[in-house]
């Protein structure tokens, strides 16, 4: 990354919910202190709640950060960690990255352990094989041994039936535990098949995924993750070559039919590892599941169609699906496949066939806008995402159509911000006037935001937003907003308002400070501190934050 510097920006992005807001706040009231810095480093103590002691390092990615706090122990940047990047920063000017260390590409290795003596070699190797247990039984295999008895999966197998059979009464933490040391284990599994033992791997992915499915549904997001891990390694496993294409047809159609949702998409990615047999043996067991009273017909219909697409391409859906009245996803999965084909123009008529029944179907109109785009009728691509915008105004939905428009946006914008105000202006919802506010935000409208957020109609996390991009220029104008979330947080009685509290209040010091109005902010402190005299946790947070 030769010719890259760090930039306050990006340490924004590499710090964690609101520790780029405090260790801006840390920074700005002095409490980086005994700051040193060398060619691509720096150390400081911050004076938080106690002295912690930071040391940040340049990297040719970026910029590392340790910190003795808990959060920074964690190998998370820290605020504290922020007030030492940004104090650097402030001090030396843009901070230059180094640049990438040489790697010792693969011939030149090559070309060096050729010249080596052979002895050497094998003591290295076999040094090598007795950490590596899958090199040990590479090296076997090509000395002659039997690939079975080279490579015992029962480890992993073992290590994977204990983990996901761990007791429901787990704690939160546990299953986090748990399901990391099943990511381990797949990690494994997934190297065995760049070493030459594919069959191995897909069996022992086959058994993590029979052992993950009564999970399911009890451990939601976790569990779906890992079965997506073990699909892929599957996939990719038998990809390199099934010892069994009949059984694995099986097994694929078996699995999609009970669980309505494993493999239902297993073509085409496993169409190679099939083969003659196994596609034959797959299109046996979907035509047999079309009679099959307890099979569920969704299911059924929908390996039938991912069946047609593989063997017959868009036509062949198009005759199994327009059979009867093609519901709007069946229209997107036939436009999807023409797409697919590159046959933007016939993936547009069904688009436009299928709005005449759906016609605020988002996915179609958004699937037809990007066909029109690439044969260049962006006013056609902006006219099909306008209803959807109209009818379900976001930021997303606003920015699509400023892609599409590209050079005629700036007469679109005026229409569709137009258009959205009326509409909010009328709506009943409370925080009605954020979907403004963001999309000026994402412009770089401050101005423009600041006004809208002025009127009310927003949540207040995004009137602090809006006061924040405004402070850049206009500091002052930031200032009252802060004091008053400060003052709501002090009598909400939240666990964390009091830190709260003194956060905000703190970026109002800087804030003051700034726009020359120090000596007011002095005295709203201490009328505060007179109202709330009785609350000495609030108190001890606003020392805690240098607070006057």
């Amino acid at each position: 990354m030769a010719g890259k510097t760090v930039t306050e920006e990006q340490i924004r992005e590499w710090s964690e919910g609101q520790a780029f807001e405090r260790g801006k706040i840390y920074m700005a009231q002095g409490r980086v202190e005994d700051l040193s810095v060398t060619g691509t480093g720096a150390t400081a103590t911050v004076d938080g709640s106690q002295p912690y002691e930071v040391r940040l390092e340049l990297t040719d990615a970026g910029m590392s950060g340790e910190c003795s706090c808990p959060q920074g122990g964690e190998g998370a940047f820290c605020k504290h960690c922020v007030a030492v990047a940004l104090a650097w920063l402030d001090r030396s000017g843009p901070l230059a990255m180094p640049e990438a260390p040489e790697k010792i590409g693969d011939a030149r290795l090559r070309a060096f352990l050729t010249g080596q003596d052979h002895e050497w070699l094998a003591d290295e190797l076999m040094r090598a094989a007795s950490a590596s247990p899958v090199l040990r039984a590479r090296l076997e295999v090509a000395a002659g041994g039997d690939v079975r008895a080279a490579l015992d999966d029962g480890r992993l197998r073992r290590r994977l039936g204990k983990v996901v059979k761990a007791g429901r009464t787990a704690t939160a933490k546990e299953q986090d535990e748990r399901f990391a040391e099943i990511e381990a284990v797949l990690g494994e599994v997934s190297g065995l098949v760049g070493a030459g033992f594919a069959g191995t791997a897909a069996g022992l992915a086959e058994y993590a995924i029979d052992l993950l499915v009564p999970y399911m549904e009890r451990d939601g997001y976790l569990v779906s993750s890992t079965l997506t891990q073990a699909r892929r390694i599957h996939l990719e496993a038998c990809a390199t070559g099934h010892p069994d294409p009949v059984a694995l047809a099986d097994r694929l159609v078996d699995q999609a039919l009970a669980t309505g949702r494993l493999f239902v998409d297993a073509l085409p990615g496993y169409a190679e590892a099939l083969g003659t047999a196994g596609m034959a043996r797959y299109r046996e067991r979907v035509e047999q599941a079309v009679d099959d009273p307890d099979a569920e017909p969704a299911t059924v219909a929908r390996l039938r169609e991912r069946l047609a697409e593989h063997e017959g391409g868009a036509d062949a859906l198009i005759a199994l699906l327009a059979s009867g009245k093609p519901s709007g996803q069946d229209v997107l999965r036939i436009a999807r496949a023409l797409v697919t084909e590159g046959r933007d123009q016939d993936a547009v008529g069904w688009i436009r066939r299928g709005l005449e029944d759906s016609p605020a179907d988002a996915d179609l109109r958004g699937l037809g806008a990007e066909c029109l785009v690439r044969a260049g009728d962006r006013r056609g691509a902006v006219e099909l995402l306008w209803p959807v915008f109209i009818g379900a105004p976001t930021l997303v939905t606003y920015r699509a159509l400023a892609e599409a428009a590209a050079g005629h946006w700036p007469r679109w914008r005026d229409r569709a911000l137009t258009l959205l105000r009326d509409q909010l202006t009328e709506a009943g919802d409370p925080y009605r006037f954020g979907i403004l506010v963001e999309i000026l935000l994402w412009e770089e409208d401050v101005e423009g935001a600041w006004q809208v957020a002025g009127a009310g109609g927003i949540s207040e996390n995004l009137r602090l937003r809006a006061a924040r991009a405004r402070a850049a220029t206009h500091p002052a104008d930031a200032v009252p907003l802060l004091l008053e979330l400060a003052e709501q947080e002090i009598v909400s009685k939240r666990k964390w308002a009091y830190p709260r509290a003194a956060q905000l209040l703190a970026e109002a010091q800087i804030l003051s400070a700034r726009a020359g109005t120090g000596d007011d902010f002095d005295r709203h402190m201490a009328a505060l501190r007179t109202r709330h005299k009785a609350k000495p946790a609030l108190r001890l947070q606003l020392d805690l934050a240098r607070l006057p």
